[in-house]
């Protein structure tokens, strides 16, 4: 996960940003069900309800967001995004994965788990 705006947002022209910083300018959030479990807004917040949407507002200039960083080199190649530089990002997100034992994986259960032990 990483902490992105478009290439003209007046962030994306500095060099480190403080995570202070950021409340003076506007939150691209992900708007999910489990709104509780997110850390409360200490400025202003827009929300979207995929991270596709986000990404799309981020890249038209609307905010800044956090975003999964494959996401944003897939779908916001060549400069449609830059990540910002905040001391502890870009983040990693750890993963449990569980299956029954009386029904294993496939064959595209067994490569998930595969790679995700690789990493």
């Amino acid at each position: 996960m990483g902490i992105y705006v478009a290439p003209g947002h007046p962030l994306a022209a500095q060099g480190k940003v403080a995570w202070d910083e950021l409340r003076s300018w506007r939150e691209l959030r992900l708007s999910t069900f489990l709104a509780s479990a997110t850390e409360p807004a200490a400025g202003q917040v827009w929300s979207a309800p995929n991270y596709l949407l986000l990404l799309s507002m981020a890249a038209q200039g609307f905010g800044w967001c956090i975003l999964p960083s494959a996401l944003v080199a897939e779908f916001a190649p060549q400069g449609g995004l830059v990540a910002l530089d905040i001391p502890g990002w870009p983040r990693a997100i750890s993963v449990d994965l569980l299956w029954n034992k009386k029904a294993p994986p496939g064959a595209a259960g067994s490569w998930l788990r595969q790679h995700l032990q690789r990493r």
